[in-house]
């Protein structure tokens, strides 16, 4: 049985209807049931999206920077005005709760109305040259210009946010956009993208790639004429799509496995709140996932009690129902994996506080405690609704323990000790500290983006419209003029 809740879907490529012989079928996460056949794309679309948008590029380059917030601004009311049908793809495509679904809604307009605002802030400065005898004369400026074609590539967990943070800045700054959503969850991305050409974006400007993104990554990142990727998922897909982008600008999110300390004077009651929230929202499949809690050993019992009882009361089920906090994960092999590392955790001398059983693509809320490093749980980015607890006896062995990993996204610390918070945010090697927050808290201005493994780059208004256009340095020299004067 199909779901008929997608309907008059358009495939965007530079304006125009794709037809393919090859298509896949996207699914409604809950029920199994097929959402929508769309074309799976290749080599041939990939070159005429690119053709089409460094086409645009003379007629995108005419729109004003007034004229870009407009279309932005009409997107994001756009959005709003169909927030309903999209919250409804949403929960189909993805399996997140309602209330999730609607709150991405609203977040994602909210983003592309702040990257209007930041059209009027793409600015330059006025360099003092004559601080060099051989500027005597000469008068400096550097202005921002659009770096032309952004190929940008996203993953399944948010798919309406990550296309904000990638589309917005791209047009925000006056370059065209080819988008590859996620093939597990692109059907709210596409009924965005003809938002955009609706809201008066030329058509060539915008191509929405569907299909595998093993074939449709490293080929659009490997195209010359494509100077800047940006894009979100794992490290290994990661790797592949920079080994093919080759000299051209990165922006890389590759997730992490974020820890969060509690520390002894830490209000219990808020941090636990908090940290379930940041472990299991979304069932755990976040790249800011609170994956490893380190509690300080004198609340140690406390707090894991203080937790579970939290955790406890979580309700699966349709993520349709206005009750339930947790749905379905994103395929069932997604669900299997995670089974699978918590079964090594075991077998490697964990112990199951919490969950641990899976039902087809439903994994419960789990809590594991003494996990061997080794065990992929924690040395890995589980993307699941798993977490670790972890003892530590003083907040120097806390940071060691939460620096010991390839990745660096955000961390979180729950103390009213302003020398402790200190000595955390200069200490914790991550992109991110989070002072009585957890590691799952971000306000979209923020520059977001990690160390190490966790990627290349910043996200955030201001951040990635700079990386998104190029620095223009311009000379005169005054002195011709005086002398053509004399």
């Amino acid at each position: 049985m199909e779901d008929d809740r997608v309907a008059d879907l358009k495939i965007l490529l530079a304006g125009t209807l794709v037809k393919s012989e090859e298509t896949f079928d996207v699914l409604n996460k809950y029920s199994g049931a097929k959402i929508e056949s769309l074309p799976s794309m290749g080599s041939r679309e990939v070159d005429l999206a690119v053709k089409a948008a460094n086409n645009s590029l003379s007629e995108v380059g005419k729109l004003t920077a007034f004229r870009r917030r407009e279309i932005l601004e009409k997107v994001a009311a756009l959005m709003l005005e169909n927030q309903n049908d999209l919250t409804d793809t949403l929960v189909s495509e993805t399996g997140m709760t309602l209330h999730d679904a609607k709150f991405e809604v609203n977040r994602a307009s909210n983003i592309l109305k702040m990257y209007a605002t930041d059209t009027f802030h793409i600015q330059g400065e006025a360099l003092t040259l004559d601080a060099d005898a051989r500027g005597s004369g000469r008068h400096g400026y550097s202005f921002r210009v659009p770096v032309g074609v952004v190929g940008a590539i996203s993953a399944f967990n948010n798919p309406l946010v990550l296309l904000a943070h990638k589309l917005g800045p791209a047009f925000a700054a006056g370059n065209a956009i080819i988008f590859k959503p996620a093939s597990l969850t692109p059907l709210a991305a596409l009924k965005v993208g003809q938002m955009f050409i609706d809201a008066g974006l030329p058509q060539e400007a915008l191509s929405v790639l569907t299909g595998k993104g093993e074939l449709l990554g490293p080929l659009l990142a490997g195209n010359s004429t494509v100077r800047v990727i940006t894009f979100t998922g794992g490290k290994r897909a990661g790797a592949e799509v920079a080994k093919a982008a080759g000299v051209k600008r990165l922006l890389m999110e590759l997730g992490s496995n974020c820890p969060n300390i509690v520390c002894p004077d830490a209000d219990l009651d808020f941090a636990a709140k908090n940290l379930v929230s940041a472990a299991y929202s979304f069932q755990g499949q976040n790249c800011l996932h609170a994956q490893r809690i380190l509690v300080q050993e004198s609340v140690y019992e406390q707090f894991k009690s203080v937790f579970i009882g939290f955790a406890s009361k979580l309700k699966k089920g349709d993520p349709r129902a206005p009750s339930t906090d947790i749905g379905p994960m994103i395929t069932e092999g997604a669900a299997k994996r995670v089974e699978e590392w918590v079964n090594e955790a075991k077998k490697m001398g964990a112990n199951l506080l919490l969950g641990g059983n899976r039902s087809r693509q439903f994994f419960e809320p789990t809590l594991l405690e003494n996990v061997s490093l080794e065990a992929k749980v924690s040395c890995e980015e589980v993307f699941g609704p798993v977490s670790l607890l972890i003892k530590f006896s003083n907040l120097r062995e806390a940071v060691r323990a939460s620096n010991d990993t390839d990745y660096g996204l955000q961390a979180g610390i729950f103390t009213h000790r302003l020398d402790d918070a200190v000595y955390a945010m200069r200490t914790l090697r991550f992109g991110t500290v989070m002072i009585n927050e957890s590691s799952d808290f971000r306000v979209d201005m923020m520059p977001f983006g990690g160390f190490r493994g966790s990627g290349l780059g910043r996200e955030g208004i201001k951040n990635a419209i700079e990386a998104m256009t190029e620095l223009k340095m311009s000379v005169f020299n005054l002195n011709a003029l005086e002398n053509t004067a004399n």
